[in-house]
């Protein structure tokens, strides 16, 4: 994290459940092995385990994108970034999150709601035999990770306007 980003409550809240994610690679890497080891060892293949691994990888990417929004290492041009004052760098993080973040993250998180429940209603479970059963359950990762990135925003859309503030009134604005 970046030392001018203080770690308030709702980024370690996020960091947390990101350290937390993190771990869930080193059970991907072992389900992986055990899958490749049944089929090629032994040729037996087992769909929940590889149900398991789609499972395993859309959580820690959904989870992974509050982390990296709060760690300040998620994609952007850097190129251009790199060369901007921390007043433009401010600017463009509040503009950024108000015009372009906050919306997404609205359709996202209000499209997946229904989405959610429906597949709970039904009971959706896999489409192929012996596969895991409680689909809803991943597909409620969804609207957790987006609601996380939104709470996320909050903290370095306030860290921004503050430092605006702050140095504008270092300069007697």
């Amino acid at each position: 994290m970046n030392d001018d980003i203080k770690p308030s409550l709702p980024n370690r809240i996020i960091l947390g459940i990101g350290h937390t994610a993190a771990w869930l690679n080193a059970v991907l890497i072992v389900t992986i092995l055990v899958q490749v080891v049944l089929r090629y060892v032994f040729q037996k293949s087992f769909v929940a385990l590889e149900e398991i691994q789609w499972h395993l990888f859309a959580v820690i990417i959904m989870l992974g994108m509050s982390y990296a929004y709060v760690q300040d290492s998620h994609i952007r041009l850097d190129i251009l970034h790199s060369r901007f004052s921390r007043p433009t760098k401010d600017k463009i993080e509040i503009m950024g999150t108000l015009c372009f973040l906050w919306p997404m993250i609205f359709v996202f998180f209000m499209h997946s709601l229904p989405f959610v429940a429906e597949s709970f209603r039904v009971g959706e479970s896999s489409d192929a035999p012996m596969g895991l059963s409680c689909r809803w359950a991943i597909k409620a990762i969804i609207p957790i990770a987006f609601f996380l990135l939104f709470i996320g925003s909050i903290s370095r859309l306030k860290q921004a306007i503050d430092r605006l503030k702050n140095r504008n009134n270092t300069n007697g604005f």
